[in-house]
């Protein structure tokens, strides 16, 4: 896992964040295109998303694209619109609307106007976040 973790963290412990608090981090090639806060406790990972108009995840070069993991995947949108495409099904979610995804299940997004959603992992992926937890 390539979550940093603080040493005085102990398995079991209650992590208590205020997002307004946590810096936002570029998640990966997607620069500030799409800006994660992470809260990652000892199986799940809670994520609060920023994402630009007309991003493509995975792949913004290729957007019939799907990724894979073995993670389940929980979305619910705060405000704006995404558009997905989950084992071959097209849905458009807006605000107050959420959606799970099954881990292994092949599936793709575009922001249709800037996002903001909270994204829930489990168990917690292996994409850096940029975290530190609290002690």
């Amino acid at each position: 896992m390539t979550t940093e973790h603080n040493p005085a963290h102990e398995l079991g412990r209650p992590q208590h964040r205020n997002w307004s608090e946590i810096e936002p981090t570029p998640l990966g090639d997607f620069g500030s295109r799409i800006m994660i806060k992470a809260l990652t406790a000892d199986k799940a990972q809670v994520l609060h998303v920023a994402i630009a108009a007309d991003t493509v995840i995975p792949n913004p070069a290729d957007p019939s694209e799907q990724e894979v993991h073995p993670m389940e995947q929980i979305d619910v949108i705060l405000t704006g619109r995404m558009a997905y495409v989950v084992d071959g099904k097209e849905r458009v979610l807006g605000p107050g609307e959420a959606l799970g995804i099954p881990g292994g299940v092949p599936h793709s997004a575009v922001a249709l106007e800037d996002t903001t959603m909270i994204e829930v992992f489990t168990p917690i992926p292996d994409f850096p976040t940029g975290e530190v937890r609290t002690p």
